[in-house]
């Protein structure tokens, strides 16, 4: 098994368990995103950047949006993968990471996403320039301008279907708001278990936009479109009227 283990892009295997899986035993996409931010920090401790070395600048890493696509086959509990990932460039306030997961032999890519990162002190809650030192390792471009990620689509219905979550302690990471993984878990439960069984996501775009802290109650909502391009959904997740995330997901129907 050749892995790439570089400054600017690094790769190591994985091996799927079943509690990554959902009841089809496919990696749920909440996982999936777990993965990809697993392997981003396994890329900057090669580097001698882990957690107590980014802590001491007062700040922390956190994605504000993902694009891209997933395979509609995907692997299985038990399956040996490779989870990569790329600094692909950055500038004062933003990096842009690419990531992927592969089989075992690199034939199969069942997802590549890329992800805009920003850096935010925990203390005051908002952004701060990115520490040199945290990013000057990866070797990768400064760029004045990063490439646009998609937008998701809007919700046009004037009554979308809604389910509501209470934020539990369990729910809040060491940023001390929710972790990104687990807006995917409020966004896909509303459709529902016979919708889930009987398609597969095979593209994302999810944008960031508010943090979610514990006790909230958030509200999830979405709306089924179908043309052209295919079957897709939107969504946004809300607390008390505001706007925290929104989403769009295409899907393949099995």
């Amino acid at each position: 098994m050749e892995l790439k283990q570089e400054k600017q892009a690094y790769e190591m295997p994985y091996q799927l368990t079943y509690y990554e899986c959902d009841d089809t035993g496919h990696p749920t996409m909440s996982m999936m995103l777990s993965m990809m931010t697993m392997v981003s920090d396994v890329h900057c401790i090669s580097l001698g950047m882990d957690t107590a070395t980014i802590q001491q600048t007062g700040g922390a890493w956190v994605i504000t949006e993902y694009d891209g696509e997933v395979a509609a086959d995907q692997p299985t509990f038990g399956d040996q993968v490779i989870l990569g990932t790329r600094a692909l460039a950055y500038n004062r306030f933003f990096a842009l990471r690419e990531f992927w997961m592969t089989d075992a032999s690199h034939e199969k890519r069942y997802l590549h996403l890329r992800a805009t990162f920003v850096f935010m002190n925990l203390e005051k809650r908002r952004l701060m320039s990115i520490p040199k030192q945290l990013i000057e390792p990866f070797d990768s471009p400064e760029q004045k301008r990063l490439p646009r990620l998609a937008n998701p689509a809007t919700i046009t219905s004037d009554d979308p279907a809604s389910k509501e979550y209470q934020v539990r302690y369990f729910d809040i990471d060491v940023n001390h708001h929710v972790n990104n993984a687990r807006y995917l878990d409020w966004l896909l439960d509303p459709l529902g278990g016979e919708f889930l069984r009987t398609h597969r996501p095979v593209s994302l775009v999810i944008r960031y936009q508010h943090e979610v802290r514990e006790g909230a109650t958030v509200t999830s909502q979405y709306q089924l479109v179908e043309d052209t391009g295919g079957l897709s959904s939107r969504h946004a997740l809300l607390v008390s009227g505001q706007v925290c995330a929104t989403a769009e997901i295409g899907w393949h129907g099995v």
